[in-house]
């Protein structure tokens, strides 16, 4: 780091390293579980038996799926199904560090980016072949264009920041060298002077080779140019410029910033729709912000566009609403719960994660870090919660998007301890930041194992898979109840592969289902007729058992019952002589 401090490429490439090391880590754990099954199957279908199964299905799902067709089609494999989450996650590391960087100074976006990339949510959704993790990405590109649409930058109240910064920048080459001793970055001066002393009484200014006015007072004058450019984010400050929007904020250029802007916001929801709910968020920030009716036109806009492209999507997901049936009513102790996830989930790294946001939420340094990342990580979880009350939908992995805005607001709070122990000893700080967040992962290490082992997800069809085929012989009857513990066989077929599906009519690929369409409870009857022992694989839950087991407890008595991780697998002979 050395004296020039951290670079911005070293703030922005080393988290995003650190996550794909920690992603790549223990990424084979040698099973599925029952979402990445679907994710599995349904990205290996055809595209037209993925089109019919979206019909009925999985919607929401439905651009992942299409976008892991071509992954699956290379090489179908369980290290092949997460990898391209890993990629997602090491993109939104990177992404998040370019905010801390952009809204405040490298050495934050170093801690922001270190601080996503060893939480040990983010590192679980890493490792899951689901839409997560790319849609954790894609909010954090949306949020970075709007900052960039908006002109929210440090030193400004509004959309005309960044013109006004580029000037003021301009006007401090006359003054000094600290824009290009820091690579043209403004949040990274070579004298900072929010927090060096003023020059003493009669000390005199070091020259520069730019065109200065002649000596005395002139001279005296272009040092308070250097020293008074806000390049530290101090909002008290503003610096001279444009006014409103600036240059870069209007015309053609500014529209086609919107119009990426609207397009991953769209994008981002098509991946999973409850991402929408980060418009609200970005309302927020421009409102804080006190933006331009210039940026609220802009936002405006591109923010109908993205709701417009969504609508088709949200309406046919309201058919399908069953799928989430399994999801309670949430209590404000879930809202708390989700906290606990995203800013710990230890109890001494969620209580100095409170802390450090706290500190950079009451005593902001760089308002325009605080607008953008608080609202993020408080508006969509709660207006989720408000929607759950009518429909329960409310999940932390509908929320994994709003979690970047944690360790922004946690790196703001350690820059502004920093700088109030560090002073100007900013090599001394940096590394201060990154041993905090160090300490952070030691601490929580055994949490980061133990995602990486087969029980850490609900189930492990792999090994449930091999049970049944340990258990079972060639040729016997197997009825699944209901439907959907097909999964096992589909994700792992080879130990199964001997069993008779007594209850299958048709295939999930040829009926545009997930699982299949299964028979009557009559035609299962029909089927049994002869066989004298028959195993049922259920779900582990006491209401399960419908018309179709029943013919089974009707006519047959149970003989073996084994409870396993998510299922319960038992065996029924028949209780007089077969027909």
């Amino acid at each position: 780091m050395g004296k020039r401090g951290i670079s911005k490429p070293t703030a922005i490439v080393l988290p995003a390293a650190v996550m794909l090391g920690l992603g790549l880590w223990g990424l084979d754990r040698g099973t599925m579980w029952r979402d990445e099954s679907a994710t599995y199957q349904m990205a290996r279908r055809t595209l037209p038996q993925i089109r019919d199964a979206l019909g009925t299905v999985d919607a929401v799902h439905g651009l992942y799926y299409l976008l892991m067709h071509p992954v699956l089609a290379l090489r179908p494999s369980e290290v092949t199904l997460r990898l391209p989450s890993v990629l997602a996650a090491m993109a939104a590391t990177a992404l998040v560090a370019a905010l801390g960087c952009r809204l405040a100074r490298p050495r934050v976006g170093l801690w922001a980016g270190l601080l996503y990339a060893t939480t040990p949510v983010v590192t679980h959704y890493a490792q899951e072949g689901r839409s997560y993790a790319l849609v954790a990405a894609s909010a954090a590109a949306a949020t970075y264009l709007l900052v960039d649409a908006a002109g929210l930058v440090p030193g400004t109240s509004g959309g005309g920041g960044r013109a006004g910064g580029r000037a003021s920048r301009g006007g401090s080459r006359a003054g000094g060298r600290a824009a290009s001793r820091s690579g043209g970055q403004a949040d990274r001066p070579a004298r900072d002077p929010a927090l060096a002393p003023g020059p003493a009484p009669g000390a005199a200014s070091t020259p520069t080779p730019a065109p200065a006015p002649g000596p005395g007072p002139g001279a005296a004058s272009a040092t308070r140019v250097r020293s008074a450019v806000p390049v530290r984010g101090d909002a008290s400050r503003p610096a001279p410029g444009p006014g409103p929007g600036g240059p870069e904020a209007t015309g053609h250029t500014a529209g086609w910033r919107w119009a990426a802007y609207g397009g991953v916001v769209a994008a981002t929801a098509l991946l999973h729709l409850f991402a929408v709910l980060m418009l609200a968020a970005h309302a927020l920030t421009l409102l804080v912000s006190r933006a331009p009716r210039r940026a609220w036109w802009g936002w405006g806009s591109a923010a109908a566009g993205a709701v417009a492209a969504v609508v088709p999507l949200a309406l046919v997901a309201r058919r399908q609403s069953a799928q989430i049936a399994w999801i309670r009513h949430p209590t404000p102790g879930r809202l708390w719960a989700v906290a606990e996830e995203f800013a710990g989930p230890s109890a001494l790294v969620l209580a100095v994660n409170l802390l450090l946001i706290a500190i950079a939420v009451v005593r902001p340094r760089r308002r325009a870090l605080t607008a953008v990342a608080l609202p993020l990580i408080c508006v969509p979880p709660v207006l989720l919660f408000a929607l759950a009350l009518h429909r329960p939908c409310f999940h932390e992995r509908y929320l994994l998007f709003a979690l970047a805005g944690i360790p922004l607001l946690a790196a703001a709070g350690v820059d502004r301890l920093a700088e109030a122990v560090s002073g100007r000893r900013r090599a001394v700080a940096g590394a201060a930041g990154v041993l905090v967040v160090g300490c952070a992962f030691v601490w929580q290490f055994p949490l980061h194992q133990r995602e990486r082992e087969p029980l850490s997800r609900q189930d492990d069809l792999a090994a449930l898979s091999a049970t049944v085929g340990r258990l079972t012989r060639p040729g016997e009857p197997v009825l699944y109840d209901p439907p959907k513990e097909r999964r096992i066989a589909i994700a792992y077929p080879r130990p199964l592969a001997g069993l008779r599906d007594i209850a299958l009519n048709t295939p999930g690929p040829a009926s545009g289902t997930l699982y299949g369409i299964d028979v009557g409870p009559a035609e299962l009857l029909r089927r049994l007729d002869g066989a004298r022992s028959a195993w049922l694989i259920a779900a582990d839950e006491p209401e399960t058992h419908g018309p179709k087991a029943a013919v089974l407890t009707g006519h047959f008595r149970l003989a073996y019952s084994l409870c396993l991780p998510g299922i319960r697998l038992e065996r029924y002979v028949r209780a007089g002589p077969a027909h």
